[in-house]
């Protein structure tokens, strides 16, 4: 409550006193805004029981910020903002955004596109092509369901999350760097994910999951896109990009596997869709140099973060965006804010040049070697 009420008193006075005005000019340079959502569900309170809050908006307060940014900006679509940032050409006096859905779930395509189409606003879906016409949920909503429903029945996270890596053979000297007393189950999933690739995770997941006991319902919702619903998307003038094959987090990778999931995810899109695929986001917006050099050699021609950090070798492959969800533009009282949603257009609650990942090539060299020519 008490971080709400300070939100919400930077907020105010940051429009109160016109900061705003004098700052966004200075905010990312000539940078357009770029904002990310993930899930676009009927009920949030409903949905956030079995998913992590923070990649859900309701369809509600999704055109509450639709509404508020086609009165503010220029929505453009990534192809048109691409090619203003690769000629090094100025942006129109009116301020440029553009909207962009990360991972592929379906429900974009029921709650989110009908939205879009109907006010005429262009938006990119960024698809994990190995998960399209699935039925199941994807690695980490069953790895944070599975965390989250071993916590309400009072078990330790940590802990339990090391035996089940232990009974799969993982590396004894990774296990001892981690934390033992952590148990918030999205803080808890992101620690091992940090620290084990997705193979090592996938089989402490089995062992999680026959714990845990899940419930199909309250995974149903989850279920990815299938290629009629992209296709249509992609008929309808919405821009489709690649976000890998599999999600995985690219720097706990290896190059070889980096750059098999960048590959083969853009050829899949490119079969399909019978375009050129050049837009990319790094899942959970992890990259470093040599997956964003990875990046280039698969062919992209730009690539979106979730953070400030940019590589200034190759500034197209890692353009900011920032991720907005149901409570993010709330004030104190739990109601929509100008001011707030002001606030995160300009990044003003985000430290700058700072990220919670490690974007520089150390941790992924002690993992796998040199990366210089992945």
């Amino acid at each position: 409550m008490l971080r709400s009420i300070c939100k919400t008193c930077i907020a105010y006075a940051y429009t109160w006193t016109g900061a705003g005005r004098v700052l966004s000019t200075q905010v990312h340079g000539q940078l357009p805004f770029i904002v990310c959502y993930h899930r676009v569900v009927e009920n949030f309170g409903r949905s956030a029981k079995a998913s992590n809050p923070s990649m859900l908006i309701s369809t509600r307060m999704l055109e509450r910020h639709i509404d508020w940014l086609a009165k503010r900006f220029n929505l453009m679509p990534l192809d048109e903002i691409g090619s203003y940032l690769a000629a090094g050409r100025p942006f129109p006096a009116k301020p440029s955004a553009a909207i962009t859905f990360d991972d592929g779930y379906s429900d974009v395509y029921y709650h989110a596109y009908p939205m879009l189409k109907r006010k005429g606003i262009p938006a990119a879906f960024f698809v994990v092509t190995g998960l399209v016409d699935t039925s199941g949920p994807q690695f980490f909503d069953r790895l944070y369901l599975s965390l989250r429903l071993l916590h309400v029945r009072g078990l330790p996270l940590a802990s339990t999350m090391r035996r089940a890596l232990q009974a799969t053979g993982a590396d004894a000297a990774s296990l001892n760097r981690l934390p033992r007393s952590e148990d918030e189950p999205f803080a808890v999933m992101n620690v091992f994910l940090d620290n084990f690739p997705r193979q090592a995770l996938e089989k402490a997941l089995g062992e999680l999951e026959s714990d845990a006991e899940l419930e199909k319902s309250l995974s149903a919702e989850m279920a990815p896109l299938k290629w009629g619903m992209i296709e249509t998307l992609h008929r309808g003038g919405m821009t489709i990009g690649s976000h890998t094959k599999s999600h995985l987090l690219l720097t706990s990778e290896s190059p070889e596997m980096a750059r098999r999931e960048l590959i083969e995810s853009k050829q899949i899109l490119e079969a399909r869709l019978k375009t050129s695929i050049k837009h990319f986001a790094y899942p959970d917006g992890r990259f470093n140099p040599g997956i964003v050099q990875a990046v280039s050699g698969a062919g992209y021609r730009f690539g979106y973060s979730i953070c400030h950090v940019r590589d200034q070798k190759q500034p197209l492959l890692t353009i900011p965006r920032k991720v907005l969800w149901e409570r993010s533009c709330l004030n104190a009282f739990g109601v929509f804010s100008s001011a707030v949603m002001s606030c995160q257009t300009r990044w003003v609650f985000d430290p700058k040049d700072r990220c919670d990942h490690n974007h520089s090539a150390i941790r992924c060299e002690e993992k796998h070697g040199t990366i210089a020519s992945a």
